[in-house]
């Protein structure tokens, strides 16, 4: 028997509308994006599912999309915190 898997519904929103903000920001299109990760890695994903938070995305996805958007987990992270206040650790 599995245990349920803890998600932090707060976050995983913020994250998924920052993706999609940062995407239409740069002008690209959800195909365009998964294109370009396929060319990278090889490795299809569905970017529609992130976009409309279904489910938890894995670290590595993240990693690949900002490295796409080309902007440094970091700055990712300070985004999230700097739009949602209540997600940063004090």
């Amino acid at each position: 028997m599995s245990k349920a898997q803890y998600i932090n519904e707060k976050l995983v929103e913020a994250v998924y509308d920052l993706l999609k903000d940062i995407r239409k920001e740069d002008g690209r299109t959800q195909g365009d994006v998964a294109g370009d990760i396929f060319n990278d890695i090889k490795h299809n994903f569905h970017i529609g599912r992130l976009e409309t938070k279904g489910g938890n995305m894995k670290i590595s996805t993240l990693f690949e999309l900002c490295k796409t958007y080309k902007i440094p987990v970091s700055e990712f992270f300070a985004r999230i915190e700097k739009r949602n206040p209540d997600l940063k650790i004090k």
